[in-house]
């Protein structure tokens, strides 16, 4: 008797465990990408084409192509083993991507693709498996007449999903509702798509790619074309005969963008949860914003810190990548490194968030002066009063000498007011669009200025020092124009 058994899994069963690998839509997409730009593609075309049930997602590039004996092995599940060697620009890992990011959203794949020697289609039909029972390879396309199985040039690939009951569900075109769901989707794919192969649609030889025929732009998370990032520093930590590159920025205060770059910086998570670090394997982005259970929270006032690791396809394993290379995690001997790189940005960031006035006023070598001040009463509560000693309140007071004491009732009431808990609200849902002062127009500020100029003038500084003084005041600072303007008509 032999010593042992040939356990063959069951065909029905195993394809369709394969379909619960927790692919979003957008990474099951992605995924199918990676195979086109390590097929060498140029251009990469991607479709999704609403029809209800019948809806179609089509991803075609003009790569290199495969033969009918590299389709079959390409179709396979487990088509090579995630311990194989790779190639520097091969973004696959385990022989998997094809199949299981496919199977995630549709129960019909297939794929066509042509070389010199001709064109060769295969298609897997879960239906078709489940009810044989065998692993059926299915040698023609579908018959859905609107599905184009023919690749961009004389070689090429068409990846193509049909009975998408995953991505979209058992629904009418009519559905309008569906419908709109699905046009979300289109914008979180090409959201996802921009940022995940941003490397990739830049610079000489760059890819092209389109969504419906709309072409992709490259999101970079680093902004690093605009004069005010800061990359702080740049390191290459030697680890397993390789080296993990690492550069860590700070972005620039949100009073030093316009609307669109603001808009641009934002991402598809906004400012503050795409804070952390972004992980590169072979230029592409595999994990955006997270701190890499580095015991790291992403706070508010660290919001602008953004850095970058690369590593080669050679440590996949020790970064622990999974299969929809959408996850990893940091390598125990680098996280020492990697929470001091960390704590460096996000101190540097947490300046620049803090106040942009801090800076001016440290070039000034003048204190900074705030127009509230945090304090904890006897009960051991934070409470927030109006401090008495910014500028614009002594002018008050100065103005208005006899009524000092009604003045001071008027700011008693106004800090026992404060609805902290209606802000505390409103700013947590809206973390990344707090206001600029005076609605960042300079209309209702000037007079303020004016008004608090002619106080320090008559309390005998010079029409400098009284102007130095307005410019590390709260919230002067933030309009350095507004003050030059007021110094130049002084002279």
């Amino acid at each position: 008797m032999s010593e042992w058994d040939i356990a063959e899994p069951r065909a029905d069963a195993l394809i369709e465990s394969l379909r619960a690998f927790g692919y979003t839509p957008e990474a099951a997409i992605a995924d199918i990408v990676d195979n086109s730009i390590s097929a060498g593609a140029k251009t990469i075309r991607i479709d999704m084409i609403w029809a209800g049930r019948d809806s179609i997602v089509s991803i075609v590039d003009d790569g290199k192509g495969m033969t009918e004996g590299d389709l079959y092995v390409a179709m396979r599940p487990g088509s090579m083993s995630p311990l194989d060697a790779r190639s520097k620009g091969d973004l696959g890992r385990f022989g998997l991507g094809l199949k299981t990011a496919s199977f995630s959203q549709a129960r019909e794949l297939t794929v066509s693709s042509r070389t010199p020697a001709g064109t060769a289609i295969r298609r897997w039909d879960l239906d078709t498996v489940a009810k044989t029972g065998e692993w059926r390879l299915l040698r023609t396309g579908p018959l859905a007449e609107s599905v184009d199985l023919q690749p961009l040039r004389p070689c090429g690939t068409v990846v193509t999903w049909t009975k998408c009951d995953r991505l979209v569900g058992d629904v009418d075109a009519g559905d309008s509702k569906a419908h709109d769901r699905f046009l979300g989707l289109i914008r979180r794919v090409k959201h996802h798509l921009e940022a995940t192969f941003h490397r990739f649609l830049v610079g000489r030889g760059r890819l092209s790619m389109s969504l419906n025929g709309q072409p992709l732009a490259a999101w970079d998370p680093f902004l690093t074309d605009h004069p005010a990032t800061q990359l702080l520093f740049s390191e290459e930590l030697p680890f397993q005969g390789e080296l993990v590159k690492v550069k860590a920025y700070v972005l620039p205060h949100r009073s030093k963008l316009s609307p669109a770059e603001v808009e641009r910086g934002h991402g598809a998570m906004g400012w503050n949860q795409q804070q952390g670090f972004y992980l590169y394997r072979s230029n592409r982005l595999l994990v955006q914003g997270d701190w890499l259970g580095l015991g790291l929270t992403k706070d508010e006032h660290t919001k602008l810190a953004r850095i970058a690791i690369d590593f080669p396809a050679s440590l996949d394993h020790a970064w622990q990548v999974d299969v929809k290379k959408s996850a990893a995690r940091t390598p125990g001997p680098l996280v020492t490194e990697l929470f001091r790189i960390a704590k460096v940005a996000r101190s540097r960031a947490e300046e620049v968030y803090r106040f942009r006035g801090k800076i001016m006023a440290s070039k000034s070598s003048q204190p900074f002066i705030v127009a509230w001040e945090q304090y904890t009463d006897r009960a051991g509560e934070i409470r927030y009063r109006v401090n008495r000693s910014h500028p614009v309140i002594v002018a008050l007071m100065d103005a208005n000498a006899g009524r000092k004491n009604d003045i001071e009732k008027a700011l008693r009431f106004i800090e026992e007011t404060v609805p902290t808990t209606l802000i505390g609200v409103s700013i947590a849902d809206s973390l990344d669009h707090q206001p600029t002062p005076f609605g960042g127009a300079t209309k209702d500020l000037k007079p303020i200025i004016k008004f608090v100029f002619a106080d320090l003038i008559k309390d005998g500084y010079s029409a400098d020092e009284a102007l130095n003084q307005i410019a590390v005041i709260e919230p002067f600072a933030q309009f350095p124009q507004v003050v030059q303007a007021l110094r130049e008509s002084q002279k």
